[in-house]
């Protein structure tokens, strides 16, 4: 394993482990797993389809510090583009039309702790190693689905609209919030008077995504309507949505849809290894990916920490399906240059005999061209010819 490795490598280079219980003990535990730190991130990173796709796409961003998050965007044409001949005047009009949105910092971590008796329960380099992967994999795993839930799932309260999503706040920290969710900047109601990025699209039609709710009731139907919201997102400059991400129900009745299914399998294995191995689907320029926490916006659920799947969060009552429509090229997933899945060191509190660290995530995503997404909901799970 990658951790048994670089511990003999480390304790080589220390010296053998101490059989006393000294502040070098910690010194090297936390040596090991700040040395793991870039195959963590590498790790949670790719157990996340929805990051592993923008990763790929490079849309991957590392922004130093700062207030804010700003992502630069474009919201009107230069208006002295022109025809001309020879010596014909040309246009050297100022132009506006660019500016940014801003999007605040998030913060997640998690917290790898081993206890004075853990420590003595386990003296020596096998044991200890083992305890510390142990401990590594659970921290890493969670914060894999913590990341996974705040970005797709978000939350939504039943005091606010009914259709509201909103991000995830913390469990400990009600005031603190998670990164942005995909129902919070790709609206069902995409003229809602919220902010997005610093930004109402309720007042600039620039900032709105595209947003249908489904009346079908056939696969042709079905069919008809995806279409129909691809098309609506592929207007105008900036590409086309080349990802599709929905409901395992949604996925599912678009497979049933599929005439002849195996042709629309995608089996070219960058993009199985992008997704970790899991089925995707062509859908035009697309690939069609589920994610068992994509919501039914229309449902109230109040999730407050890093657990639960779309039936848990939904009260098993949600009774339609979701699918976003993204264009990767309007995506910006920022974290701060120092704070990716950074590592501390192992510590002692003042009142316990334990040694504990953390792993620090500190980063945004946010859009740069809000009308190239659109959402399709509330989809009957029902249709079956």
């Amino acid at each position: 394993m990658f951790l048994k490795a670089l511990w003999r490598v480390l304790s080589n280079e220390r010296g053998q482990i101490p059989s006393s219980l000294t502040d070098n003990y910690d010194a090297l535990l936390s040596t090991t797993l700040r040395a793991y730190r870039t195959k963590l991130a590498d790790n949670i990173t790719k157990g996340n389809k929805f990051v592993s796709f923008l990763k790929e796409k490079g849309r991957f961003k590392k922004q130093s510090g700062g207030e804010r998050v700003q992502v630069p965007l474009m919201h009107a044409q230069n208006g002295t583009a022109d025809i001309f001949s020879g010596y014909g005047v040309l246009d050297t009009t100022p132009q506006d039309g660019i500016t940014s949105a801003f999007y605040p910092w998030s913060q997640l971590s998690v917290s790898i702790a081993i206890s004075g008796l853990e420590k003595k329960q386990n003296k020596g380099e096998a044991k200890i190693l083992d305890l510390l992967q142990s401990k590594t994999m659970q921290a890493e795993v969670s914060l894999k689905e913590l990341l996974n839930n705040c970005l797709v799932a978000g939350r939504i309260t039943t005091t606010a609209g009914s259709d509201q999503i909103r991000n995830r706040i913390g469990r400990l920290d009600s005031g603190a919030t998670g990164p942005n969710p995909l129902g919070h900047l790709i609206d069902i109601t995409n003229s809602r008077s919220v902010v997005v990025g610093n930004i109402n699209g309720s007042t600039y039609d620039f900032w709105r995504n595209k947003a249908r709710s489904s009346t079908a009731t056939t696969f042709v139907g079905f069919k008809n309507e995806l279409n129909r919201t691809y098309d609506d997102c592929s207007k105008g400059t900036g590409g086309v949505p080349d990802l599709l991400l929905g409901d395992q129900v949604a996925w599912e009745t678009y497979w049933l849809a599929l005439e002849q299914r195996e042709q629309y399998v995608i089996s070219e294995k960058r993009t199985v290894d992008i997704l970790g191995g899991s089925d995707a689907l062509k859908f035009r320029g697309s690939t069609f990916f589920w994610d068992e926490v994509v919501p039914d916006p229309e449902t109230p659920y109040n999730p407050v920490d890093a657990t639960g799947t779309a039936g848990v969060q939904h009260g098993g009552s949600a009774t339609a399906s979701t699918i976003y429509l993204l264009n990767s090229e309007s995506f910006d997933f920022i974290v701060e240059s120092d704070t990716d899945f950074d590592t501390t060191p192992f510590l002692r509190p003042e009142n316990q005999d334990a040694s504990v660290a953390q792993i620090m995530w500190m980063g945004q995503i946010g859009l740069n061209n809000r009308r190239k997404d659109g959402v399709l909901y509330g989809i009957n799970q029902a249709i079956v010819a």
